[in-house]
């Protein structure tokens, strides 16, 4: 092997070995996170990113009625409240909205809401809280917690795949 090829093959080891540490300790990868804020614990935190649909399922009132509220994931981390579904107009729910509204399979979508949430903040309820899906697949049951848990939905950034924090 002559001198130029020993040259152009540690150079090429060298390049691979800072590759494969920046992907290590630098890559950063994004969370979402939920955290208790009484208990000040991590309880969920799972791989997401920009793009990415939260659907939140609770009942709501006396009568049970189903209601879901869409986010999807933005690039700065926040959250962008699509649309809400709900089993008909009452006490709490916001009818005078003006969005689009349709009925479908027996709910009341009001769609092109666009708030934006920097987090999301829920006080639990065991009974009414139902699940909490990530792009069709439940990730969370909130009535795996204690009644009255305050609890914040965030998006989380970490660094590497090998660095602890």
């Amino acid at each position: 092997m002559s001198r130029n090829q020993r040259r152009l093959f540690f150079l090429s080891i060298a390049v691979l070995l800072g590759i494969a540490a920046w992907w290590a300790f630098f890559q950063p990868r994004a969370f979402f996170q939920l955290y208790d804020r009484r208990g000040e614990s991590v309880i969920l935190e799972v791989p997401a990113g920009p793009g990415d649909q939260l659907r939140l399922e609770i009942e709501h009132s006396f009568e049970h009625i189903p209601w879901f509220e869409y986010y999807t994931i933005q690039n700065d981390g926040s959250f962008n409240l699509d649309a809400i579904a709900v089993a008909g107009y009452g006490a709490g729910i916001p009818a005078e909205m003006d969005v689009p509204t349709r009925v479908e399979d027996g709910l009341v979508w009001m769609e092109g809401i666009n708030s934006r949430f920097e987090e999301l903040k829920w006080l639990t309820s065991s009974v009414y809280m139902k699940g909490l899906t990530l792009n069709g697949t439940e990730i969370f049951d909130f009535r795996a917690l204690p009644n009255a848990s305050l609890i914040r939905g965030q998006m989380i950034t970490k660094r590497g795949y090998l660095s602890i924090d």
